[in-house]
């Protein structure tokens, strides 16, 4: 395969992880703001959540290539769930995302980006699973089984 088109599948799979992250930042901002009675999400927060989204996708991938079995070295499994910690809660915390919400809300965001965090890490296994299975098959029939 060319360079090219490694390149463009793995921007088209990290772009598709980063959307996922974007949108469910923008969708609890947008949730904590109007609990506040604010109801609009400024254009320089979904910014900063579009970039910390990016960088963190991006990380992932090369935690995780395609080429990896995945969720086999718990160490990267490990790594991956320290960098989103940091990521996510520290562009939070960085840039102000949830400023003015009590704390007990701000517990809850955490579960809640834990919660995520582990359902992305089993829907990446479910995928990974489901390829290698068709890979088996596929080759099975190609050595005439």
């Amino acid at each position: 395969m060319s360079g090219f088109n490694r390149f463009y599948l793995w921007g088209v799979k990290m772009k598709y992880h980063m959307c996922i992250y974007t949108v469910s930042g923008l969708f609890f901002k947008a949730i904590a703001n109007a609990l506040q009675g604010v109801y609009t999400v400024d254009s320089l927060t979904m910014l900063e959540m579009l970039v910390v989204s990016m960088i963190f996708a991006s990380i992932e991938t090369a935690i995780f290539p395609e080429a990896h079995p995945f969720g086999e070295s718990k160490g990267r499994v490990f790594l991956w769930a320290v960098l989103a910690n940091v990521a996510f809660l520290g562009g939070a915390l960085g840039f102000g995302w949830f400023r003015g919400i009590p704390v007990w809300a701000g517990v809850v965001l955490v579960l809640i980006l834990e919660g995520a965090m582990a359902a992305m890490w089993y829907a990446m296994r479910l995928e990974k699973k489901q390829d290698t299975k068709a890979l088996n098959q596929n080759l099975r029939k190609f050595q005439g089984e």
